[in-house]
């Protein structure tokens, strides 16, 4: 087996309802602090990418499955081509730690598999008053990720930040602002953990929201997902004043960009970054040059 100090930490965080638009009026992220969040476009490649929610009619959860998959055209055979699997076929030890409702679609629906595979670990992390599983644990989650991006002994961690779509889905506009302050905060909490283990951390949004909580004509709340773009972030060591796609976005401001690739590019830029080939089914393209 690979060692884990061969095989640097690399971290996936969902951000899910964080939206990229340069509306202002019902947009929950331009009228929140986000400090932490504007730091790592300044200093690290960020974009923003197309969703899988561009096309109609997606389920989340076949979101998460072409998300783990690379890949749109799934008539043929997959069962060999999830992200996952292929991390597992590389003796690599991964983790997928969500709360109860995210854990499906990062463990279940990602892996395009219902069963674990080896050298992987699921970890639930709600805050309930009874009802505890084998892999439930009643912390913070993001400081029991934390904790587990320190102890060395996995290659690939998966997690969700997902508060946002919580509140935005509820149509409430100064909850979703607080939930954008907050995962914002936490971003920049996890980043520095990463960097601190010489690990990269990868940020992407699967669909927006709070950046269009409410119709501008009406007032009336959308308490819908939004097919805007959403940001895509490699923070690492060694991608500190790097750029992706058509460059820098001028004043930290991702809207002034056009999308640098699509939901299919993530699971190839995964690899690429933890050294592992890309299938040639894969459709999308590492976005890392």
């Amino acid at each position: 087996m690979r060692s884990i100090r061969n095989n640097k930490l690399v971290v996936f965080l969902t951000i899910d309802g964080w939206g990229v638009s340069s509306f202002i009026e019902n947009n929950a992220i331009r009228k929140a602090e986000i400090l932490g969040f504007k730091n790592l476009v300044a200093n690290y490649p960020a974009t923003i990418i197309n969703t899988p929610l561009n096309d109609s009619d997606f389920k989340l959860s076949q979101a998460y499955r072409l998300l783990g998959l690379g890949k749109k055209n799934i008539s043929q055979d997959v069962s060999n081509l999830s992200l996952s699997k292929i991390i597992s076929r590389a003796n690599l030890r991964q983790l997928k730690i969500a709360s109860s409702y995210d854990l499906p679609l990062l463990s279940v629906f990602f892996n395009n598999s219902s069963e674990r595979f080896l050298n992987e670990s699921w970890v639930v992390c709600d805050k309930r008053s009874s009802g505890i599983w084998s892999f439930f644990n009643k912390g913070s989650l993001v400081d029991e990720l934390i904790k587990n991006i320190k102890s060395d002994r996995y290659n690939f961690i998966f997690s969700s930040l997902s508060d946002i779509s919580r509140e935005f889905l509820q149509g409430d506009f100064s909850a979703t602002v607080l939930a954008v302050e907050e995962t914002s905060y936490n971003l920049d909490k996890i980043a520095r953990t990463v960097l601190s283990v010489d690990g990269t951390l990868i940020i992407s949004g699967v669909y927006g929201g709070a950046e269009d909580v409410y119709n501008l004509g009406t007032g009336i709340a959308n308490k819908k997902r939004s097919t805007n773009p959403v940001p895509f972030m490699i923070i690492g060591n060694k991608y500190q004043g790097r750029v992706i796609g058509s460059g820098e976005a001028p004043n930290n401001d991702l809207s002034l960009l056009s999308p640098a690739g699509t939901y299919l590019d993530v699971a190839p830029t995964i690899l690429n970054i933890l050294n592992l080939n890309i299938p040639i089914e894969m459709e999308g393209k590492s976005l890392i040059i």
